[in-house]
């Protein structure tokens, strides 16, 4: 199946109705072809994002609340910071509708920083019920894996940082390690999800570098910070990754 990479059969349309007997998912195939392209889209979206598109989204956000947007830009960050944002958000599938939730939060952290890895963060933080939404099944409650304390405490620890932005120093190895057992995990974990999607869930510290280290591999897997899963959600924890010190 060419959008996910699930296993998946060619069929006439005289044996629909059998595949349908022996409880096969059946989709026709301009079912397969929009599904397709759409996942295409998602997965480009950053991509496709230009300055020229953020300039409209804001001039149709001025168009409604033009304080906002005058209090943002110029004064405190230019569009193209923006626009990286916006990419960001867009690379790990969340959703830029909620504009004026992301311009007023960029107003309240511009000040202190112009990192836009952290203001990244900081922006999920603020879409946490939209965010958290998108990964829960039809009971409401969200599937993860977790990772223990030490490993945590491990990545936190060796994250440098300076005026030009910040690094991970742990060795490569150890990474390639890491995002080895994090895939181990999921996959045992998606095993026991019924089908719902599996999020690896960490401190917000270090959410943007578990996710940074298990993308090669594991690009679809969603990194959720604890932060981002709304208070009385259900989590139901599938496994904990655990580094050896």
């Amino acid at each position: 199946e060419p959008a996910f990479g699930l296993r998946a059969w060619w069929i006439s349309p005289a044996l629909r109705e059998q595949a349908a007997r022996l409880n096969y998912t059946v989709v026709e195939p301009s079912g397969v072809l929009a599904t397709h392209l759409t996942e295409l889209i998602q997965r480009s979206a950053a991509e496709l994002l230009t300055r020229a598109d953020t300039q409209k989204l804001l001039d149709t956000l001025k168009e409604r609340n033009p304080g906002l947007v005058d209090e943002v830009i110029p004064n405190l960050l230019k569009v193209g910071d923006v626009q990286k944002v916006l990419q960001n958000l867009l690379r790990e599938r969340v959703p830029i509708r909620d504009l004026e939730t992301i311009l007023e939060t960029l107003g309240d952290w511009a000040g202190r920083t112009k990192d836009h890895e952290i203001l990244t963060e900081y922006v999920r933080n603020a879409l946490a019920r939209t965010i958290c939404n998108q990964y829960r099944d039809r009971d409401g409650a969200v599937h993860a894996v977790t990772l223990d304390p030490a490993t945590e405490d491990l990545i936190l620890g060796n994250i440098q940082r300076s005026e030009v932005g910040s690094s991970l120093a742990l060795p490569p190895d150890r990474q390639a390690e890491f995002a080895l057992k994090v895939r181990q995990q999921a996959e045992s974990a998606a095993n026991s999800a019924g089908g719902a999607p599996v999020a690896v869930l960490c401190g917000p510290q270090v959410r943007m570098w578990v996710r940074r280290l298990i993308e090669p591999i594991l690009p679809q897997t969603p990194v959720l910070a604890l932060n981002e899963v709304l208070r009385g959600v259900d989590v139901r924890a599938h496994g904990v990754v655990s580094l050896e010190s």
